[in-house]
């Protein structure tokens, strides 16, 4: 079956959360779309096309609601939102107002002017998205000036619209400067590229570069794409995308993100990646992934607003239909009626929520942090245990040949025949083999493997394997110096050849620099660190040790099955996060409360996870962004319920109108987008 094809577009005018919902809902109705997802953070709608040229009859839908599908790439500048209505509107409310000072006779009709080419734009877009929400803030400021006309309150009628559309103009700044922000990695990569030729060096745009082209980059310059360094020696400055400040040193065989800074020294990388498939540009797809997933809060606040504006507005024709009969002044409560339409809508409300979590995902992104969902996000903020894997999370999963004790030989035969052993093997202490000092590896032929024992080869005529010591037959002697080692925490791999022992190799994984101050973050946080590793006891309390574990928080000897157990334990007691990186770390990743892996792991154990840490400095980091991020929505939650019950209860008092009333949301939308965007300058 033929896989649906993607578009992505932006649509503009997507100034808030109800309009995603609406632009949704038309959408999914068009024949030859099998999905349609808007994410107003994003400001971006992702359509799942089974018929060609479906599109096009999107675009119709879209504009007959009052709205416009763009090419993704393609961004508007100046000044967003209805600016022109804003500014007709506002001149006209200002003459009429002269008009009141100097030809009162003449001030009504100017109100209503002013009034009447303010809602045109408003009450147009009500018309063309009625069908799918009646109950459009559009459709209740359109009634709610039409009301007050007929009221005779033709200067506050005149002043809700102008108020309204001023409004509109700030929240569509308000959530472009969000998006802009969130999307802001982009704009790290270099307009040009530095790249060699025979002959020199030749500048070109970064769309000329292509897969294997070899690029210079002086200091001062950014990296124009993924790619490994071939040539030079250079400090460079990823804090854009990892969080962390201080350079890191750059040399033949490092990898380098297109985007990062070269600060001293100068590269010569071989392109890997095209810059827009790059390293940025997955983040961005991350992040936007993410945004298209409701959290919990999101989904409770959406079905809370589902009702409150109904339960509003059947207050307000109570107080326009039914309390006159009892207490007569029809136009009073009638005013009453109309400041209520206005409050009943529930913008400010369902934009709280997506637009804290997009300046989180966004703020995330460029600290280390890749969540892929809302969701995530929010429950990483409520776990009160962080079980750890060891290698490749707490080491740098490449383990280093630290001690040869030998056995009847030299060291340097011992290593030689070693070497010519591991030449025919992948496994990370064979690797540790090959790297380490000292003599060469003797030729070799005839290379297996036996799964469960270790490698062999033929070596000077030979059979010489490296294998594991606790399958093989040890002597008393050897015996002993196995045990003594793995008491002090090594690896060990045995050296025979015929049979007989040669040398034990013993092999350490090097803590991660930062796993010290990690764990002590964690703690500082209130969170229980755990250990968990398959590795023998005495290896895993050794590193433990090192990093400034206790006793009771190291579990080794674990199965995957033993970690997936223990995850699912943890999870019941209050919520786990699950950080690996490998592939037997994938079911406990995605058993755990929250999953968060390590970007340089393995793909597996990537996509069963449900957060991306560019290094284990990250981790902390992730924690305190969550719980800031749940903080904010908490707190827009509350400004934008608490704003609406006060002016529920003032207009139901008679203390406050019809402007209030649009103060009351249009200003709440500002302030809670606002709120959501000091997120992004937040120090996590």
């Amino acid at each position: 079956m033929e896989a649906h094809r993607v578009r992505v577009f932006r649509v503009e005018g997507l100034d808030c959360a109800d309009c995603a919902l609406k632009v949704e809902k038309a959408l999914s109705g068009v024949p030859g779309v099998v999905q349609a997802q808007v994410s107003f953070a994003s400001g971006k709608v992702y359509l799942h096309l089974e018929v060609p040229g479906a599109e096009k009859e999107a675009e119709r839908v879209v504009s007959a609601l009052g709205y416009r599908l763009k090419p993704e790439g393609d961004t508007t500048r100046g000044v967003l939102g209805p600016w022109r209505w804003a500014l007709v509107s506002g001149g006209l409310l200002l003459a009429a107002f002269l008009a009141s000072l100097f030809l009162p006779g003449l001030a009504p009709w100017g109100y209503r002017l002013a009034a009447l080419v303010g809602v045109f734009p408003l009450a147009r877009r009500a018309v063309a998205t009625f069908r799918q929400n009646p109950f459009s803030m559009q459709t209740l400021v359109t009634l709610a000036t039409l009301g007050a006309m007929l009221i005779g309150a033709e200067a506050e009628a005149a002043l809700v619209v102008f108020f309204f559309l001023v409004g509109e103009v700030l929240e569509a700044y308000s959530v472009a400067q969000a998006r802009r922000s969130l999307y802001a990695l982009s704009e790290l990569l270099p307009r040009r590229a530095y790249r060699l030729k025979e002959g020199g060096v030749e500048e070109v745009p970064l769309k000329a570069l292509r897969v294997g082209d070899l690029v210079r980059v002086p200091p001062g310059e950014r990296v124009p794409a993924d790619g490994v360094v071939v040539s030079g020696q250079a400090s460079v400055e990823e804090a854009a995308f990892t969080g962390e400040p201080l350079p890191r040193p750059k040399g033949i065989g490092d990898r380098v993100y297109g985007g990062s800074l070269v600060q001293e020294g100068s590269l010569v990388v071989k392109v890997e990646r095209l810059p827009e498939e790059g390293f940025l540009a997955e983040m961005e797809r991350l992040a936007e992934e993410a945004l298209l997933k409701k959290s919990q809060v999101e989904r409770v606040v959406d079905a809370f607003s589902r009702r409150y504006t109904p339960a509003v507005l059947a207050l307000a024709g109570f107080v326009a239909l039914v309390l006159p009969l009892f207490r007569g002044d029809f136009l009073g409560h009638a005013y009453k009626a109309l400041s209520l339409i206005l409050i009943a809508c529930p913008c400010a409300l369902v934009v709280s929520v997506p637009a804290a979590i997009a300046a989180g995902v966004g703020r995330g992104a460029r600290a280390g942090v890749l969540f892929k969902s809302g969701a995530a996000l929010e429950r990483l903020a409520g776990v009160r245990y962080v079980a750890l894997d060891k290698t490749g999370t707490l080491t740098l999963g490449k383990p280093t040949l630290v001690r040869v004790v030998t056995f009847g030989v030299s060291t340097e035969e011992a290593l030689a025949l070693a070497k010519g052993v591991a030449e025919g093997s992948s496994h990370p202490l064979a690797r540790a083999v090959r790297e380490a000092s000292g003599p060469k590896a003797l030729p070799s032929e005839e290379h297996r493997a036996v799964p469960g024992l270790g490698a062999f080869a033929r070596v000077e005529g030979k059979e010489v394997g490296l294998v594991r010591p606790e399958a093989w037959d040890l002597p008393p002697e050897v015996e002993a110096q196995v045990k003594a080692l793995t008491e002090e925490g090594f690896s060990l791999s045995l050296l025979v050849r015929e049979g007989v022992p040669l040398a034990l190799l013993a092999f350490q994984d090097t803590p991660r620099l930062e796993a010290r101050e990690v764990l002590a973050e964690l703690r500082r946080l209130g969170l229980k660190p755990l250990l968990l590793t398959g590795d023998r006891e005495t290896s895993a309390l050794a590193l433990g040790t090192a990093i400034g574990l206790f006793p009771k928080e190291i579990r080794a000897g674990l199965s995957p099955v033993d970690k997936l157990r223990l995850v699912e334990e943890l999870a019941g007691r209050g919520g786990v996060a699950m950080v690996g990186d490998g592939v037997n770390d994938a079911p406990a990743l995605a058993k755990a409360t929250v999953g968060l892996a390590v970007a340089e792991g393995t793909e597996v154990a990537l996509q069963s996870a449900d957060v991306g840490l560019l290094s284990l400095a990250a981790l902390p980091r992730a924690f305190r962004l969550s719980r800031l991020t749940l903080g904010v929505v908490r707190q827009n939650v509350a400004f934008a319920v608490g704003l609406k019950g006060l002016f529920l209860f003032t207009t139901l008092m008679g203390y406050t109108g019809l402007w209030t009333a649009v103060l009351a949301d249009s200003g709440a939308l500002v302030l809670v987008t606002a709120n959501s965007l000091r997120l992004l300058r937040s120090r996590v």
